[in-house]
């Protein structure tokens, strides 16, 4: 059956859910419930974030600490049998899939999918990739978007479905269109197959990241052309670094 994928970051689909942060997720949630009730067939795919919210602390002096306290997805999310498989610094990641169904007015279901990196495989720098959203520097930043994109389009190696189109929110995606590439979709057929959110309209809504970095996590699959296409999309720092929205 032909689907459109909907790729995020974050998403908000119910408030114990710790997997959206703001506008954006709350947006990402509104995106597949009206998809339910409009009968669209949508997949959607997403992050596990284990501790997803800080939980802040006064002390007598005033001063602020924050702690991270955990969160049980057995609660909210059903565990699949799925287990995604991927190369990332020159070793392999697995990861498990976790599920929620949003059932539709009509009963149509729309299926979101969670990518945890929390494997009992993994090491623990990549573990930790499932932490926290919007945590860490880039070298984590980074490698949350790598499992995001690559990651998310071998999910749908798993299911019966077949990926006609993708929907991207913002640039934590773009390595889902790289990797759609390296499967010989045509950078025509991409063009014509993708829509791309841009919720934050300011330099900071924009990842950027050092080309040495992006070479080292994407390896392979970064198109030889990537600072010419990423200079030419009307980056404002030319292409020095590589913007995640332009290069999509």
């Amino acid at each position: 059956m032909p689907v459109v994928g909907y790729f995020t970051a974050e998403i908000g689909l119910w408030s114990e859910l710790h997997t959206y942060s703001g506008g954006l997720g709350v947006l990402a949630g509104d995106h597949v419930k009206s998809a339910a009730d409009a009968g669209i067939p949508l997949v959607g795919v997403t992050l596990l974030y284990h501790q997803g919210y800080a939980r802040q602390h006064i002390d007598s002096n005033g001063i602020q600490t924050e702690t991270f306290p955990e969160f049980n997805p057995d609660k909210h999310l059903i565990k699949t049998d799925m287990t995604i498989s991927l190369k990332l610094d020159g070793q392999m990641l697995s990861a498990h899939v976790w599920k929620a169904d949003i059932v539709g007015q009509s009963g149509h279901v729309v299926p979101v999918y969670f990518i945890d990196t929390r494997h009992e495989a993994n090491t623990t720098e990549h573990q930790s990739l499932s932490s926290r959203l919007y945590g860490g520097d880039d070298d984590m930043r980074i490698r949350q978007e790598y499992v995001l994109g690559v990651g998310g389009v071998q999910l749908f190696d798993h299911l019966d479905v077949e990926m006609q189109g993708l929907h991207l929110n913002e640039g934590h995606c773009t390595f889902a269109m790289l990797e759609l590439l390296n499967r010989g979709w045509s950078r025509e057929e991409l063009a014509k197959r993708s829509l791309f959110t841009t919720h934050t309209p300011v330099p900071a809504g924009h990842d950027r990241f050092d080309w040495g970095l992006v070479e080292q996590v994407v390896g392979d699959i970064l198109p030889e052309d990537a600072r010419t296409l990423v200079r030419n999309a009307g980056d404002s720092e030319k292409g020095a670094r590589c913007s995640m929205s332009h290069l999509a």
